[in-house]
């Protein structure tokens, strides 16, 4: 964790100020490390959105200091990670669970405030999947994407965390990205381009 930040909160000014966006800048590298969601050999930015291309891997990242913050775009041949909840290899095609440690005692949700009572009665209801409770519940559509609260529900219906039903498809971005960081990448770097 970037010092001691939760990556669902480290794209936020530290006083939640607008952010002041640069235009984006675009990188070729070799060999692209990601670090528990964060770019060490990139001042420490972080990955929101990755895809696969012709040439390797080209990620979508955000460097924050204070209220500014620097998009990047960043092509690479090949990619290393490390400390990773799986999230990232998910987007990029690789089968692996998407988890996290952590129990959640009273609340199933505690980003949207779902109870575990309420996920409870879900299960008693018939919904046997990860991907069913959250679609029931609204457990998982938090700012933390379901990160604490996924494991959580994969154990209580004693699914195994490399079971599809598991786990959630990850979509991008990965982490809650400011809208005028996504609007910086407007001209013409999709994944399409």
């Amino acid at each position: 964790m970037s010092g001691g930040i939760p990556v669902w909160e480290r794209l936020r000014a530290p006083d939640r100020r607008p952010l002041d966006v640069a235009p984006v800048e675009q990188r070729w590298v070799e060999r692209l490390t990601v670090v528990d969601g964060d770019l060490p050999d990139h001042q420490g930015a972080t990955a929101f959105d990755a895809w696969r291309d012709a040439h390797g891997v080209t990620l979508r990242a955000a460097r924050l200091d204070g209220v500014r913050v620097v998009p990047l775009l960043i092509h690479a041949i090949d990619l290393e990670t490390h400390g990773s909840d799986g999230r990232l290899e998910a987007l990029l095609g690789q089968e692996r669970a998407v988890a996290a440690p952590g129990e959640l005692e009273r609340l199933a949700c505690a980003c949207r405030g779902v109870t575990a009572d309420a996920v409870y009665r879900a299960i008693g209801s018939g919904w046997s999947t990860v991907d069913q409770l959250k679609r029931a519940t609204r457990v998982a559509f938090g700012e933390c994407q379901g990160r604490r609260c996924v494991p959580w529900l994969a154990a209580r219906l004693e699914l195994d965390p490399a079971d599809a039903r598991a786990r959630l498809a990850p979509r991008p971005p990965l982490v809650p990205v400011p809208v005028a960081v996504l609007a910086a990448y407007a001209e013409g770097s999709s994944p399409e381009d």
